[in-house]
């Protein structure tokens, strides 16, 4: 049996591994990306429930609903927020009423939907049923974003957390271009181990 030269079997393993790679690359993606789905809606659903549950005991305390909102607006404009990642309040009039932003209160999101996979709302359906409701907010304008409602009680409102959608087809870049780096080198040093010892093995 005639033996394989170092190079020679250095590139055969190196073209199997990249063909390999290619193969199983669309499927880590998507399975990462999904993981970072889920991890962003319960993040955002963490933090809405935190807020709601805020709102909600101020107004069974008895706290006027004009006192709570300029409690919360005061709230979210002073707490950093951004266009990526913010917080904010809506009720079931198609109207936001609390928002990081003094200019985006009084917008009408007539039109917007919220989708979990499964069961497609309006926007503001959701906010007015009562029931926690999360996943792919769509605008009229075709943006994006991952979004959590909670309700708040005695009142036909509800918290929203928002995360662009964008963002998470950049996370998952980011951890996949991260573990590539490594096992790149790993893979590098095994090919040439596995090279050396397939070239000098005994015929």
């Amino acid at each position: 049996m005639k033996k394989l030269s170092f190079l020679k079997a250095f590139f055969i393993m190196l073209l199997s591994s990249m063909l390999i790679i290619a193969t199983v690359s669309p499927i880590i993606y998507s399975s990462v990306y999904d993981i970072m789905m889920e991890l962003t809606l319960n993040k955002n659903r963490e933090q809405a429930e935190r807020l709601a549950t805020l709102v909600s005991l101020d107004l069974e305390r008895g706290k006027s609903t004009e006192a709570a909102l300029a409690q919360i607006q005061a709230m979210l404009e002073s707490t950093p927020q951004s266009d990526e990642h913010f917080a904010c309040i809506v009720q079931h009039e198609n109207r936001v009423i609390a928002h990081p932003k003094p200019s985006n209160v009084g917008k009408d999101v007539t039109g917007w939907t919220l989708s979990d996979g499964i069961e497609t709302k309006t926007y503001t359906q959701s906010a007015g049923e009562g029931l926690p409701f999360g996943g792919i907010q769509t605008r009229t304008n075709g943006t994006q974003d991952i979004t959590f409602q909670v309700p708040i009680s005695t009142q036909p409102w509800a918290v929203a957390v928002h995360t662009k959608l964008d963002l998470i087809g950049l996370y998952t870049q980011t951890i996949l271009k991260n573990i590539a780096y490594f096992a790149s080198v790993i893979l590098f040093l095994l090919l040439l181990i596995s090279a050396y010892l397939i070239s000098n093995q005994k015929t």
